[in-house]
């Protein structure tokens, strides 16, 4: 039996997700007879293929993805410039050198500062999330020194004498 769900305004699941995404703001509750702080939550994207809700429910969430991908901003774009190199600064030496889908989870990385990201680009942790919802990024060196997590660092230019 398939059961209700409702979508609610707080995110979940999607705190490295690029800027805009809907499940920095969204989520979808079940069992919705229970008080809302005892009720079962989910991701938006789990909803999606979640065998237990209802079709009218996977289909608004679906809505809200597919939104947000029809309109996201541009790979170029400051905001996404910024977010793609906190996610390599999040994943900083995170490499999946099994090639098997398992092996991205974060337990079965390998981490190693030592291996080169841009040579290993498509075994790179953060390379691979970044694709997953920008699919021709190519990264560069440039990328990847800049890379943070955190607090962004200035950039003070050097004095010239």
């Amino acid at each position: 039996m398939n059961q209700k769900g409702k979508i609610v305004e707080s995110g979940m699941g999607g705190f490295i997700n690029p800027p805009g995404h809907p499940e920095h703001d969204w989520h979808v509750e079940t069992d919705l007879r229970r008080k809302p702080e005892n009720r079962s939550a989910m991701s938006l994207s789990y909803a999606v293929d979640s065998p237990m809700l209802d079709g009218a429910t996977k289909a608004a969430a679906r809505t809200l993805l597919n939104t947000w991908e029809a309109n996201k901003p541009a790979l170029n774009s400051p905001a996404v410039v910024d977010w793609i190199r906190q996610v390599l600064g999040y994943y900083a030496g995170c490499f999946n050198f099994t090639g098997d889908e398992a092996g991205w989870h974060c337990q079965n990385l390998t981490i190693d500062s030592k291996v080169d990201p841009l040579e290993n680009a498509d075994f790179h942790a953060g390379v691979h999330l970044i694709r997953k919802f920008y699919p021709d990024y190519t990264p560069c060196r440039l990328d990847f020194k800049r890379a943070y997590w955190g607090t962004k660092p200035s950039r003070k230019k050097k004095a010239t004498a």
